[in-house]
């Protein structure tokens, strides 16, 4: 027997999975919601770089199949932080991989029938789980490797914007609002973000910090559609015009977002 992708299979299997956890917990809603945001953005990412039939499906499985662990991040750890807790991004493929809660999504079929997934698909699936959330991709990714990632991590950090306009930074980060409102950014972050850096999480060490590391994706964005949907979406915006009491932290963010405007400006162009 042989697996094929059918997405209304790997929808259901979702649902039944998440399923199992509280629907109720707005934590657990974003996520689900979120899944299938990714997915979706997946596969205007692929249209744009003219992939379609098996390859297209092969983008949109990532994004459904990539945050699978978030449910149980949040069910042992009760936070989606990985500094506090686990790499949810290793969580995800271990419980796909390791586990065998893969099976679950494909559709197993005789090999003549289908669009089968051979096997180093089935290891580009979990490579690019595990390498979602990294800071930086390795170099020794093959061509058709880096491009399923890079779709993957665009789709992802795209929707991130949403969550933190759509969600309370408290439910999100697990910080008072009164302590996010009154804090400080760190120079060394500050001094990164306006040279248009990616943000390591390493470096974040203040509530508002964590903020920009969610607003410095927009510099890691590798294809120009998804810049161009980053900006539509008007996601970042709103994330740029955070209500700070902190006044330095508020002339901070005027500053970075100039250099936000005119970095996605050339990069649209």
């Amino acid at each position: 027997m042989q697996f094929v992708i059918q997405r209304a299979k790997v929808e259901n299997s979702f649902r039944n999975y998440t399923a199992g956890y509280d629907l109720d917990d707005v934590r657990v809603k974003l996520k689900v919601e979120h899944t299938f945001r990714v997915a979706a953005l997946c596969d205007i990412i692929s249209d744009s770089l003219g992939l379609a039939g098996y390859d297209k499906d092969l983008a949109w499985l990532l994004g459904m199949l990539h945050d699978i662990g978030r449910f149980e991040q949040l069910r042992r750890f009760h936070t989606f932080r990985d500094a506090l807790s686990v790499n949810h991004a290793e969580l995800s493929a271990d419980i796909l991989f390791r586990d065998g809660l893969i099976r679950d999504f494909l559709q197993a079929e005789p090999e003549t029938m289908g669009e089968v997934v051979p096997a180093e698909d089935l290891l580009l699936v979990e490579k690019a789980i595990r390498l979602h959330n990294v800071y930086q991709l390795p170099d020794d990714l093959s061509p058709r490797e880096y491009r399923f990632s890079t779709i993957l991590r665009d789709a992802d950090k795209i929707d991130i914007l949403r969550v933190n306009v759509e969600t309370t930074r408290s439910d999100i980060y697990n910080v008072d609002e009164e302590i996010f409102l009154q804090s400080a950014i760190t120079d060394a972050v500050y001094e990164k973000i306006m040279q248009c850096n990616n943000l390591y999480r390493d470096w974040m060490k203040t509530p508002a910090d964590l903020l920009l590391g969610h607003i410095s994706f927009v510099f890691g964005l590798v294809y120009p559609v998804s810049v161009r949907l980053m900006k539509e979406q008007g996601y970042l915006e709103k994330v740029l015009q955070f209500p700070s009491r902190n006044e330095e932290t508020k002339r901070r963010f005027a500053e970075i977002g100039k250099v936000v405007h005119a970095y996605m400006e050339e990069r649209m162009q």
